[in-house]
């Protein structure tokens, strides 16, 4: 091939590169919708003012907190706006969410409570007990709140201060409110984080979280900071980030605060008698203790439940149905519901703290037996169908099987002659989505 031809070629080539190479590459779409986003953001936050204002925000702590302040786009579950704005740039399609290969499923309640995980826990938290068991036992002097109980949240929540806590608190609570699922609720934690920043309680810096915003040893949002945090070292702050005693204090104010009573156990693992309805689970079918007992319920093992406790109220708690253990529980089970919102997780809690205070054994008496497993939206389909074609109450209508859906799974099964389970089967889901 000649030079003149070769030139000639390479100019032909070039020319047809260069509209290509004058089009926005996909870096280039993902800065200009960010820039926009960004901008969307800024007049966000200068709108918050007033409620800052009306909570006791001075104007300078506001503009100081806020001025260089932008969205942390490495947060997980950020709903992003498309467009941008009206008549802003659209999402490219690099950031769009990519579609799981397999859509993650809700598994058995058993996933959380894995022997070894519970013997390590438990083995950390009876060092920490006995570490702390001076400043634990004053808590429990002031808060009427089982020392281990408190212990054992510690652990679950920060692995007892050694889990990672990266965030910038006021970055990451702001990008919830703005891109968040649920921006309403972090809206008043923006505020209380400008609150905790303009009491002094800690430097800006310092204030770290996880990627939703809590905080510190017993993973604070800043509203519970404020309310419930406590100095318990008397060094003149309330740190729940780098003071032990002062966390730990924080976490039994909370749940007192909350209603914890004293001198009651969170709950019993219990024994269910042959046949036993179990649409009689959750808080709203709570009776007296000596009620349970007249209905066949004892404890595992042949125990009886306390004949001084009879007069108290429970209920029961079957996070798998009839196919894995049951509880009878206390109002301190529910007040741990509110330090987290899970039946696996206060269930967890209380039974980590059985294990440091009592030594108990890691397992339960009742087996996890196999279950069938679904993705959420699945199990959300499934939900609407109860709701809508059944009129069962299943509470929240979220792809989660709490104990509203487990009642009504329960009914259904009693309506179609099924076996009572009160846990979602293949066969009654594919049955109930078919009638639709």
């Amino acid at each position: 091939m000649g030079v003149p031809i070769r030139i000639a070629l390479i100019a032909f080539a070039a020319a047809l590169l260069l509209p290509l190479l004058a089009q926005p590459g996909a870096a280039d779409e993902a800065s200009d919708y960010k820039r926009a986003v960004e901008q969307q953001f800024q007049a966000w936050l200068q709108a918050r003012w007033p409620e800052a204002e009306a909570e006791g925000i001075s104007r300078e702590t506001f503009e100081r907190e806020v001025k260089g302040l932008t969205l942390d786009w490495s947060l997980p579950h950020l709903v992003l706006p498309d467009p941008a704005y009206l008549g802003g740039p659209r999402l490219p399609a690099s950031m769009k969410p990519k579609a799981p290969e397999r859509q993650p499923e809700f598994d058995s309640p058993s996933r959380y409570f894995k022997t070894s995980s519970l013997n390590a826990l438990a083995a950390q938290g009876k060092t920490q007990y006995h570490q702390y068991k001076t400043v634990l036992s004053e808590i429990e002097k002031r808060y009427q709140v089982s020392g281990a109980i408190i212990v054992a949240i510690w652990g679950r929540e920060t692995n007892f201060g050694t889990v990672s806590i990266p965030n910038d608190a006021l970055r990451s609570i702001a990008t919830q409110a703005f891109l968040g699922r649920r921006p309403e609720v972090f809206r008043k934690e923006f505020v209380s984080a400008l609150k905790v920043l303009q009491d002094g309680h800690i430097a800006r810096d310092q204030m770290r979280s996880s990627w939703a915003g809590a905080m510190g040893h017993p993973q604070f949002l800043p509203s519970d900071f404020l309310e419930y945090a406590v100095d318990m070292d008397q060094d003149g702050k309330r740190d729940i980030w780098d003071s032990v005693p002062d966390a730990l204090a924080s976490a039994g104010n909370s749940l007192h605060s909350q209603g914890w009573i004293a001198d009651q156990e969170w709950g019993y693992e219990i024994e269910l008698p042959a046949n036993f309805d179990c649409t009689l689970q959750g808080p709203d079918k709570a009776r007296s203790f000596g009620d349970w007992t007249d209905l066949g319920i004892t404890r595992v093992k042949g125990r009886s439940l306390p004949e001084e406790k009879l007069d108290n109220q429970g209920f029961l708690v079957l996070p798998a149905g009839m196919k894995g253990p049951a509880f009878l529980v206390t109002e301190n089970f529910s007040v741990l519901k509110k330090y987290n919102n899970s039946d696996v997780y206060a269930l967890f809690v209380g039974k980590v703290a059985d294990m440091i205070e009592y030594g108990a054994p890691a397992d339960f008496v009742g087996a996890w037996q196999p279950v069938d497993r679904f993705t959420r939206d699945r199990m959300l389909e499934f939900q609407k169908v109860l709701v809508n074609r059944h009129g069962y109450d299943v509470g929240n209508v979220d792809g989660l099987v709490g104990f509203k859906t487990r009642q009504a799974i329960g009914l259904y099964e009693k309506k179609v002659g099924a076996p009572l389970t009160c846990y979602p089967s293949q066969k009654i889901v594919n049955e109930a989505l078919a009638q639709q």
